[in-house]
Parts: structure tokens; sequence; C-alpha cells
């Protein structure tokens, strides 16, 4: 039976967690050197047999195990398309200029079929499929180019041939071509509306997160307080007093006015207590949301990114699914305590168009004290040229290391540096979802963040969080102890603990354990406990690793009840 299969274009974390993928995979990278090198010659022959696929998003057809062809598509978010490179500029804005220059545009390219299908309508399925898959994703319009042999069947689903333009690439001659989606799923009809295409990987284990405990619970906060939530980093305290004070006694204005636009009290009260120009805080919704509205307006599918690995995966999934860069993972090991080689961290970033870090770094909870020196030396111009143009620090946790000192001031220093600082975790505002980014290029970002990206209650709490530094002293005090104690029980029960500054261990399984990280905690959740699988948060944590969000002495006395029934079981 045939199946349609839909994929982003896959990364080495994916290709070693799903077998069904990397078997696709390297059947597509097969099948286009089988046709382009081969066959049509447009490509030079190589020992691997496999020429690399530069699409970002992929529809397959397959007929039990063997690839029968396939389709890429490139969108907007994904800042090239592969027509530009054999038309240039030019011409591309010229086959353009017949749409609106609102339209979303997608690419449809790299229509292969293995020579055995050939003249048997899977072209056609897969155009198809292609269209659908862009009419779900915003499509106004298609361009493609097509060869000469094969113009007949596009000019037939209506597509526009611009045959004053063309080019070759070996004996072949390609065509730009452009149609309205609208136009196509109108002459698609019932055909496209009954069409099946099943999304290859379901759980994207790069942008995975905790969170499962909304699954049992619902909105039922009865049953929430059954549970033990553990498995994602939510502060352990309630907020401040005050906040809850300001938030209570305004509610009714809270949920019915309209907040600050542009958020201007709140950056006035983080530019006082931070000491930093009001000029350089950009506010929004969580410290993902300030990731997804900066991170694609400040790189490109072209763009060399540096990243810890293990570190907090929302970063990859953005690079490699929504923007499409080109990755490197900086492996931290768990015999060295997770900790990042300073020398060969800077040689590695300078060759980098940007960099990533998480300090104090989640899951492993380590923090560097020496990022800022990592800084300077990364974007030295004094020996020889750096290629590093942005460095992206996460402080999410800093607030948990009492002699920490924050990036947020070095930003008037290297207006290459972008220090993000979410108020979730250190400031119980999780709910509320508020951050800020310093940068010195402020003002240049602020266009991509939307009006009203913070809630009236956030605001208000946020502002009040910030002046009360004494009660959040405190509060980090206990979390500090309760870790300790909980660290001192884990390893008692024989798991492998890392040291942490923060709110959460990061743990290896005890040996006696037969069960992998997933299997772990599945059993506890069925005894009401949360927990985090930390395995796919890096390429050197394997399925024996578990992360435990500290919480209250009571909470953390549940987590070891519930690890001494399961070991007892074991």
């Amino acid at each position: 039976m045939n199946k349609l299969s839909y994929f982003s274009k896959p990364n080495e974390k994916n290709l070693s967690t799903s077998e069904e993928l990397s078997n696709i995979w390297q059947q597509v990278t097969k099948l286009r050197y089988d046709v382009f090198a081969e066959e049509l010659q447009q490509y030079s022959t190589n020992v691997e047999k496999k020429l690399d696929e530069p699409g970002q998003h992929f529809v397959t057809l397959s007929i039990g195990e063997e690839l029968i062809g396939y389709v890429s598509i490139n969108s907007p978010s994904d800042r090239k398309y592969r027509l530009e490179k054999y038309f240039g500029r030019e011409i591309l804005d010229d086959i353009t200029k017949k749409v609106s220059n609102k339209a979303v545009i997608h690419e449809v390219r790299g229509l292969t079929i293995n020579r055995a299908f050939r003249n048997q309508g899977y072209a056609r399925l897969l155009m198809m499929a292609a269209l659908k898959f862009s009419h779900e994703n915003g499509a106004d319009n298609i361009i493609a180019m097509g060869h000469t042999e094969v113009l007949p069947m596009y000019r037939a689903i209506g597509m526009h041939v611009f045959e004053e333009h063309h080019v070759s690439a070996g004996d072949v001659v390609f065509f730009p071509m452009i149609v309205a989606v609208d136009q196509l799923m109108k002459l698609a009809g019932d055909d496209i509306t009954n069409l099946q295409m099943q999304h290859l990987v379901e759980n994207d284990d790069a942008c995975y997160h905790g969170g499962a405990s909304w699954d049992e619970s619902g909105f039922d906060f009865t049953r929430r307080k059954e549970l033990v939530v553990a498995d994602v980093l939510d502060s352990p305290f309630p907020p401040c007093p005050e906040v809850m004070e300001l938030i209570t006694e305004n509610i009714i204005s809270s949920c019915h006015e309209s907040p600050p636009t542009q958020c201007e009290p709140l950056i006035e009260k983080i530019s006082q207590v931070r000491g930093i120009p009001e000029s350089h805080i950009l506010v929004s919704s969580g410290s993902s949301s300030l990731m997804f509205s900066l991170m694609p307006n400040l790189l490109n599918n072209d763009s060399r990114v540096l990243i810890l690995s293990p570190m907090y995966g929302e970063y990859l999934h953005i690079l490699t699914h929504l923007i499409g860069c080109h990755v490197t993972h900086f492996p931290l090991h768990p015999e060295e305590g997770f900790v990042i080689d300073f020398a060969s961290f800077v040689e590695v970033a300078r060759d980098h168009d940007a960099v990533i870090i998480v300090n104090p770094n989640s899951p492993t909870g380590v923090y560097d004290s020496n990022v800022s020196e990592m800084i300077t030396h990364i974007l030295s111009q004094k020996e020889n040229k750096t290629n590093c143009k942005m460095i992206w620090v996460d402080e999410t946790y800093i607030e948990y290391v009492e002699d920490a000192v924050s990036l947020e001031s070095l930003t008037s220093q290297h207006e290459e540096l972008i220090v993000c600082k979410s108020m979730s975790k250190c400031y119980a505002l999780s709910g509320l979802r508020v951050a800020y980014a310093v940068t010195a290029n402020a003002a240049f970002l602020r266009r991509f963040i939307p009006p009203w990206s913070v809630s009236l209650p956030a605001q208000i709490g946020a502002i009040a969080a910030l002046s009360n530094e004494e009660y959040y002293a405190e509060q980090y005090s206990i979390v500090h102890e309760n870790r300790t104690e909980l660290n001192k029980q884990l390893v008692q029960l024989g798991f492998k603990t890392y040291p942490s500054v923060a709110n959460y261990i990061l743990t290896k399984l005890p040996d006696s354990v037969a069960h992998s990280s997933n299997q772990f905690i599945a059993l506890c959740r069925e005894r009401d406990v949360f927990v985090r699988d930390a395995e796919n948060m890096g390429v050197t944590l394997d399925s024996r690793y578990v992360r435990f969000a500290v919480k209250s002495k009571i909470e953390n006395q549940r987590i070891i009840d519930c690890l001494t029934d399961l070991l007892g079981n074991n």
C-alpha cells in the first residue's frame, strides 16, 4: 500500500532516534544521486553514491519500505529559494511581481521519481501532496522550476511558465513557474481533500518539553494538587506577597484593560533595578517568545551556529526546524562534569557566525563564571579575524547563583551580545509569561516584538517581583537547602547525580534499574510523580538520564517515596 509522509529536514538527533526517518532519508539522498548525478549528470559522481538534498520540508511516497519518490518545499522562513541560485535575484523578483508583496510564497522543488515507478501518476500525486502541505501552512502562491519534458504537466495544472527565462544544468533546460494556491486547490477538488499524509516524526525530540501533568489533570486543580510536577522547572515557591496583593486588588482591571503597549513601565523598572539603559531592553511573553521573535531575524539558513549539548532543546528546534541553520554541537561530557572546555570552545566559536550559551545550563545545572571572558576572546580581533557576529546568552536561572554576575551590562561593550532573561523560573511567574532581552541592537529588534506582548497581570507582577529582592533571596536559600537534601537521598538510592546551582538535578539511573529513562518516568507517572526524561536534551545523554525539579520538602519526599517503591519493585 502506498504511503505519503511529510517531515522537516532531519538532523543527527532525529536520524539516530527514528529508524523509519533514517531509512527514508538514506533513500532520498540515494535517489537524488541516481537521478541528478548518474542519469541527468547535473552533479559529479561520488564514492558514497549519495547527494545531499538542500530542501527544508519533504513529502515522500513509499510502497512498503521502498521509496517511490519525493518532493521538497521551501517556505519564506527558510530564507532562501533554490530558484534564486539558478536564475538570480533579478529574475526571481520579476517572477514574484505577479503577486502581492504580502503574499506568502512556497517553493516546490526537487520532484524526483524512482525510474521504476515513472509514468504511473506518482509525480502528480506528490505535487498534490506538496500543494496540500503549502495550503495548510498558509501559502498564497507556489513557485517552481521545471525542465522541458515535464512542462506539459505543469501547464495542465495551471502554472504560468516564464519561457523567456531558462537555465541549463548539464543537458537539462529549466524554466521558472508560478501559480496561485487557490487555483490549484479548486482544480484538485476532492482528490486533494481526501489525500492522507503521515507526519513522519510525530513527537519532535528537538522541541519536546515537560508538562505531561496537564494531560493527566486538565484544568482540574484539585487533581493537580495530588500530583508532584517535577518535569518542568517552575519555582517551588509562590510569588512574593506584593505580586499577589496587586494582582488580586486589581483583578477586574487586569482582565479587561489593555496593558501598556510596549511594556514601558516594566522596561523602566528593569532599567532601574539592573542598571542598564532602557534603550537596550526588549520585553515579551517569556523567553521562548523572544527566541521565536528575534532569532529568525538575526540568523538565516546559511548561518553556522554553535550550541552547547546538552542544552535547553528549544534552541535546537528553532535553529533547525524554523530557520534551517547549520548547527554544530559542542559536547559537554558527564565524566567531565559537563564543564565547558574554555580554549576549545573559544576556538570553535570564532569559526561560527553565532554562538548560543545557557548559563547556568539546563539540564546540567552547571554555572560557568568564565563566560564573560569567553565572549571577549570569541569576539577579539587582535590576533586574527573572528567570524562570530552574535552571541546569545540565556541567563534564566542565574538569580539562583548568589555571587553570579549577569552579563547584561556587557551588552554596552559588545553589540554582538544578547542576554536573555526569563522571569518565570526565578520569580515564580511561569503562568504569567514574562521575560526580557538586553542588547545594544534593541532599537532594530524591537520592530519584531508585537504590541501588547505581555499581559497586564504579568507586567504588574514582574514590576512587583523586581521590587522584592530580599523575599526571593530567602526563597533561593531554601531551594538550595532542599536541593542538597534531595541530592543526598537520590545518591543513597543509587542515582548518579551531577552538581547543580539551580532548582533541578540531573541524574543517571541506578545500575540496578533495568528500564530506560522513558520507561522509568512512565512508572513514576503511574504514582502521580512527573519527572523529565533527559535523553533528548543533548548528544552526550543516553536513555539513562533523568532530571528532577527541586520542589518543596513535602513534594521532594513524595519523589523519594516513589523512587524507593520503584527500586524496591525493580
